[in-house]
């Protein structure tokens, strides 16, 4: 629900907003071009005089300005924020200089960059061994990051414009985190939703999208640039309907549809909002108490099911499509069928269905689901999670949200109040003093007490069943092998798998995947909303 979006977000920001679509070149005797002028040359006092009569002119957009007020009200505190133009950059100037909004933030516009004197003061200010000569701006870009992140004392975090064109900018995108009108580059993951949440309700001006009380003297520029709020509010609608505040959920999707009726993008922004059909389901046959029953305390908020989601589990959930006939849903969520068979190492091909799925087969109820999409995943916490918010009878909380969990709640819950352990049940070794494996992973040196020792030395060839093996400090079951589980982070899995060496079934290996797999799994974490 949250860092998950973030690719999305990147692909909508290119989609809805290629910055050239709307650049022009500004008259050489602009407010503009007079900033660009004193910015080059590293005049400073220039800069705050222009400013302050660009200001008293009244000779700009109010709905740009308002703009790049909230781009500035999307970061940190000295922060950097890396700008693409003119309608980014140069009214955010304005605002810091003739109004002193935000002075702490450093402003680097990507296409200035290409001076050598601006670079060099960028470098000086910044206090950082950037390589300046011979580089082109992505590359200046790059080790600006880079640098950044080696210097983890390095107290200025780092934003780039939404802007921005991404193409120029090859960083790792797992890194990006959208915050508003800008994308926060962190190795670290963190809640990026709370903050934008934060911002939009706390920090933002957001009345003059919803009512336009005086004209506007650039208003189609205004609404070009107000499209780049449609992956940010996209984001938040998301959240606050898995959330079940419908109130905000409906605000947000009506505002973001005028913002998108203003840029002509009507038609592209309503296909991501759900339909009015969908959002009246209520046929279900599962019962809110035993969604919350397998949940195990993670924080004082937040639990995680004890078990991988089970293939009878998720097939109540396709059920509950079904019975609401949307059958649209039920395409997109449905499992892809293996041939287990062509899976099994060159070893064992010949050996009967009854030794290969002697611990069960990995399509059988107690087993877990895999090979789904992660947009089924994430459907299906969606569902529960309003299956339990509208249900009125007895339950543990009110409002709670099920959820994919991030790496860093992933991990939280795996070490189960462990500190830097290799596998959750604390120790560094796979097999215990007996020999015996503790957890389903790929390998081939046999289990001396296993029955079926040379064939599946662990107990399973593919998957074995959810409550298999014993849980960690938690109560949680194979957070280690059996399937990996997916985290929000986009393409990314933890745990390992029953396809994996145990070395990538510890706390710190991530497996990536952009395509279902019978590897991938889930688990469902609950965030407690309402109590």
């Amino acid at each position: 629900m949250r860092t998950k979006f973030l690719f999305l977000c990147l692909c909508l920001i290119a989609f809805f907003l290629p910055y050239r679509s709307f650049a022009h070149a500004a008259p050489d005797d602009s407010y503009e071009e007079r900033l660009k002028t004193a910015e080059l040359a590293g005049d400073q006092t220039q800069v705050e005089s222009i400013c302050r009569d660009w200001y008293q002119s009244g000779e700009y957009s109010q709905g740009v300005l308002n703009w790049n007020y909230n781009a500035l009200m999307s970061v940190e505190n000295g922060a950097i924020l890396i700008t693409q133009s003119e309608h980014d950059t140069y009214p955010a100037l304005m605002l810091q200089n003739a109004l002193d909004v935000r002075p702490d933030i450093t402003l680097i516009n990507f296409q200035l960059i290409e001076n050598q004197a601006y670079r060099s003061r960028i470098v000086a200010r910044l206090n950082l061994p950037v390589q300046t000569a011979g580089a082109t701006p992505s590359e200046f870009v790059l080790n600006l990051v880079d640098q950044i992140s080696r210097n983890p004392q390095h107290s200025s975090p780092l934003y780039f414009s939404v802007m921005l064109d991404k193409s120029r900018i090859e960083t790792d995108k797992r890194n990006l985190y959208i915050t508003g009108l800008a994308l926060k580059y962190s190795p670290k993951i963190f809640d990026n939703v709370a903050v934008l949440r934060s911002n939009y309700e706390r920090a933002f001006r957001t009345d003059y999208l919803r009512l336009q009380l005086l004209p506007d003297r650039n208003p189609e520029l205004a609404a070009r640039l107000n499209l780049n709020y449609i992956p940010a509010f996209l984001l938040l609608h998301r959240h606050y309907a898995a959330a079940g505040e419908t109130a905000k959920a409906d605000a947000m999707q009506e505002l973001t549809m005028k913002i998108a009726k203003a840029g002509n993008r009507e038609a592209e922004t309503r296909a991501f909002f759900p339909s009015a059909a969908s959002d009246t389901m209520v046929l279900t046959s599962m019962n809110p108490k035993n969604l919350e029953k397998p949940m195990k305390k993670v924080t004082e908020k937040l639990y995680a099911a004890e078990t991988e989601l089970s293939n009878a589990q998720y097939e109540l959930f396709l059920q509950d499509l079904l019975k609401n006939k949307d059958f649209d849903a039920l395409m997109r969520c449905k499992t892809t069928k293996t041939d287990w068979h062509a899976l099994l190492p060159e070893r064992a091909r010949n050996l009967p269905d009854q030794v290969i799925f002697a611990h069960g087969h990995p399509d059988d109820p107690q087993c877990p689901v895999q090979n789904l999409s992660r947009e089924a995943a994430e459907s299906y916490c969606a569902w529960i999670t309003k299956v339990y918010n509208n249900n009125n009878s007895k339950k543990k909380f009110k409002k709670v949200l099920f959820r994919l969990p991030t790496e860093a709640e992933w991990i939280l819950a795996a070490e189960a109040g462990l500190h830097n352990i290799v596998y959750p049940w604390g120790g560094q070794f796979v097999q215990n003093n007996k020999g015996c494996y503790l957890g389903n992973f790929k390998v081939d040196e046999p289990c001396p007490d296993c029955p079926l020792a040379g064939a599946a030395s662990d107990g399973g060839f593919f998957t074995v069943k959810v409550d298999t093996y014993y849980p960690n400090n938690f109560g949680l079951y194979n957070m280690s092998g059996n399937v990996a589980e997916m985290v929000q982070e986009q393409g990314r899995a933890k745990g390992g798998s029953w396809a994996d060496e145990p070395a990538n079934c510890n706390m710190k290996a991530v497996k990536t995947f952009s395509a279902p797999s019978p590897s991938i799994g889930f688990r469902v974490f609950m965030e407690v909303i309402e109590e």
